[in-house]
C-alpha cells in the first residue's frame, strides 16, 4: 500500500498520443519534453494486490480562482482499477471532477506482433453526456538494419467543435469545450483525429520521431520532426521542428479572429534543449 500527498503528477489511460481518461494533468499531444508533469496537489493512494492488479485513487482540492475559496465544485476525487485478463490488461474508471461524472473503460491487447490499446470515457456534464474514445495500433519491426516502433492512432473527442466552427462566438457556445481548454484537459477543438508517430532508431545514441497530428474535418494538420542524441553519458540535446499545415479558418491554418480577415495561427516553430543529468 503507498500513500503520497503533495505535489505530484500521475498519467492515466492507454492513449499514446491523445488521452481522454489522463483528465488531471495531460501532456499536449505536441509536448516535445515530457520528462517533466506540473502535477497538482493531492492526495494518492495505491493497493497493489497479489495477481499483479492494483487500485488506485486520488483526492483534489482547489480553490475557486475567482473567489479564491475552496469548493466544492472544483473538487476531483478518483479511482481506477487495473487488472489483468490472461496476457491483457484493463482499466477501470470512476470519478468526479470539477462536479462532472466521468466513467471510463480501457485496455491494452496483444495483436499478432502488435499492441492494440484503446479507451472510452462516458462524462456526465450539467447539461449532457458526453462520449470520447481513442485507440491506437503500435508495432516494432527492423527496417533497412534500423529498429523502428511505429504508431497509428484514432480519436474521437465528443466536447469537439462540428462542421469547423471555431470563432470565439462559436467556442464560447460550447462552454464544457471552452471549460476544458482553459484548464489545460483539452488540447483539439474538433471531434475527429489521426495522430501517426514512428521512433526510428538511427544508432543506438540517435533517434529520429516524426509525427503528425491530423484534424479530418478541416483537415488541417501539424506535422513535426523530433531528433534526440544521447551526446554524453549525462548530457542529452532534443530539438523539434513543428509545421502547422492548413488553410485559413482550420485548427492548424488558423482559427478566424474578431477582426475581419485577420486569423490566429502560428507559424513553423523550431525547440531546442540541452539536458544535464546530475
Amino acid at each position: 500500500m503507498v500513500w503520497r500527498f503533495g505535489r505530484q503528477a500521475i498519467s492515466w489511460g492507454n492513449g499514446m498520443i491523445f488521452n481522454p481518461m489522463d483528465v488531471f494533468n495531460p501532456f499536449d499531444p505536441a509536448a516535445v519534453d515530457k520528462e517533466y508533469k506540473t502535477g497538482d496537489d493531492m492526495l494518492y493512494g495505491q493497493y497493489l494486490l497479489n495477481n499483479g492488479s492494483d487500485f488506485q485513487g486520488v483526492a483534489i482540492a482547489r480553490r475557486n480562482p475567482r473567489t479564491g475559496n475552496v469548493e466544492k465544485d472544483q473538487f476531483s476525487v478518483a479511482v481506477k482499477y487495473h487488472g489483468f485478463l490472461g496476457m491483457n490488461e484493463f482499466d477501470l474508471l470512476a470519478a468526479e471532477h470539477f462536479g462532472d461524472r466521468v466513467l471510463g473503460l480501457g485496455g491494452i491487447v496483444n495483436l499478432g506482433g502488435a499492441v492494440l490499446r484503446g479507451d472510452l470515457t462516458w462524462t456526465r456534464t450539467d447539461t449532457e453526456d458526453v462520449f470520447s474514445a481513442v485507440t491506437s495500433l503500435s508495432y516494432s519491426w527492423n527496417w533497412g538494419g534500423k529498429n523502428v516502433s511505429g504508431l497509428l492512432e484514432y480519436y474521437y473527442s465528443g466536447f469537439g467543435q462540428k462542421d469547423g466552427a471555431y470563432s470565439l462566438a462559436d467556442l464560447l457556445q460550447n462552454p464544457d469545450l471552452f471549460k476544458r481548454l482553459e484548464r489545460g484537459e483539452v488540447f483539439t477543438l474538433a471531434r475527429h483525429y489521426i495522430g501517426a508517430s514512428a521512433t526510428i532508431e538511427m544508432s543506438p545514441l540517435f533517434m529520429l520521431i516524426p509525427n503528425v497530428f491530423v484534424n479530418l474535418e478541416d483537415p488541417s494538420a501539424l506535422a513535426q520532426f523530433v531528433a534526440q542524441y544521447d551526446w554524453k553519458q549525462n548530457l542529452l540535446v532534443l530539438g523539434a521542428l513543428n509545421i502547422p499545415i492548413g488553410s485559413d479558418g482550420s485548427e492548424y491554418g488558423g482559427i478566424e479572429a474578431p477582426v475581419n480577415n485577420l486569423f490566429f495561427s502560428t507559424g513553423p516553430s523550431l525547440f531546442a534543449q540541452l539536458a544535464f543529468y546530475f
